[in-house]
C-alpha cells in the first residue's frame, strides 16, 4: 500500500504539470486553451522525430524543442486568438477547440497511428536516476514531479515579483484597465503564449516518458489537466499541485481496488467537490449581481 501512496503521489505531481500549462494562459490572458493538449502531442511527435529520424542527439533535440514551442504558442495566438481579443469567453474558448483540432489532423497526417517510446525515457535499474530509486518507483514520474515542483516555484515567483507577471495578471482580469495603466496588451498577450508554447514543449518530453508518445496522447493529456484543472481552481498555481496530488492518489488508490474504473475516478472526484466548492479548492470566488 505504502508504494501505491508513494506512486500516487509521483503521478499525481505530473498531473499537476499538466494542469499548470492550461493555468499559464488562463491567468496571464483569462483564455481557457483548450489547444494545450494537442500541443503537448504534436511537441512530444516532433521531439521523436527529431531524435529518432534526424539523428539529432537527445540534449540538442530538448533545447530545440522548447523555443519551437514557443513559437507555436505565438502562432496560435496571433492567428486565432488575437482576431477575437475583446470577444465574449465562449467565442475564444471554441476557438481553441478548433485549433486543437486542427493539431490533431496535422499529428495524423505526419505520424499516422504510431506509437513512440522517447528514446532518453529513465528506466528502472539503469543510468543513475533508475539504480539510486527504490525498485517500485518509476523513475520517469519521479524525474516528472521534480521538474513539476520546480516549475510550480517558478511560476509563482514569476507572476508575483516581475513585471511581466504582474502585467499578465492585469490583463486577464480586464483588458481595458489594463491599457488605461499603460500596459500593452497585445504585446502581454504574445509573451504569455509564447511561455504557453515553451511550457507544452516541456511537458511533452515529461508526459511523452510518463505516458509513451501514442496516438491518444492528447486525449490523456486532456483528460488528465482538466479535472485538476477545475478542481484546483481555474487561475490558481498551488490548486494545481494541490488538484494534482488529490487525484493522482484518487487514481491509483481506487484503481488499487476498482481497476475498471481508473480513467472514471478523477472526473468523479472533481465532481464531487466542485458540487460542494463550484470555484474548486483555490478559486476565486465570484458573484455576480443579476
Amino acid at each position: 500500500m505504502d508504494a501505491v501512496l508513494a506512486q500516487g503521489f509521483l503521478v499525481g505531481g505530473v498531473y499537476a504539470l499538466i494542469a499548470l500549462g492550461f493555468i499559464l494562459v488562463f491567468k496571464s490572458s483569462g483564455v481557457l486553451n483548450l489547444a494545450h493538449a494537442q500541443t503537448v502531442a504534436i511537441l512530444s511527435y516532433l521531439l521523436y522525430q527529431m531524435i529518432a529520424v534526424w539523428g539529432l542527439p537527445s540534449w540538442l533535440a530538448i533545447v530545440v524543442i522548447i523555443p519551437l514551442g514557443a513559437v507555436l504558442g505565438v502562432l496560435i495566438e496571433r492567428l486565432a486568438v488575437r482576431p477575437l481579443l475583446g470577444q465574449p469567453f465562449l467565442s475564444v474558448l471554441m476557438m481553441t477547440l478548433m485549433v486543437s483540432f486542427l493539431l490533431e489532423g496535422v499529428r495524423i497526417l505526419v505520424w499516422g497511428a504510431d506509437s513512440f517510446t522517447l528514446p532518453f525515457t529513465p528506466r528502472q535499474g539503469q543510468g543513475w536516476l533508475g539504480t539510486v530509486l527504490p525498485d517500485w518507483v518509476i523513475p520517469s514520474s519521479a524525474l516528472a514531479f521534480v521538474v513539476a515542483m520546480l516549475v510550480f516555484v517558478l511560476l509563482m515567483l514569476l507572476f508575483r515579483y516581475t513585471k511581466v507577471g504582474l502585467s499578465m495578471r492585469v490583463v486577464a482580469a480586464d483588458h481595458e484597465v489594463a491599457q488605461s495603466l499603460g500596459i500593452r496588451v497585445k504585446r502581454v498577450f504574445s509573451i504569455s503564449w509564447a511561455l504557453s508554447g515553451a511550457f507544452a514543449a516541456m511537458c511533452g518530453v515529461l508526459v511523452g516518458m510518463v505516458f509513451t508518445v501514442t496516438p491518444v496522447l492528447g486525449d490523456t493529456v486532456l483528460g488528465k489537466g482538466l479535472p485538476v484543472l477545475l478542481l484546483g481552481g481555474l487561475n490558481s498555481i498551488p490548486g494545481a499541485v494541490v488538484g494534482g496530488l488529490i487525484i493522482g492518489l484518487a487514481e491509483l488508490l481506487g484503481s488499487h481496488w476498482f481497476s475498471a474504473m481508473k480513467e472514471v475516478i478523477p472526473w468523479i472526484v472533481m465532481l464531487v467537490i466542485l458540487l460542494i466548492r463550484p470555484y474548486g479548492l483555490f478559486g476565486e470566488k465570484r458573484i455576480e449581481r443579476i
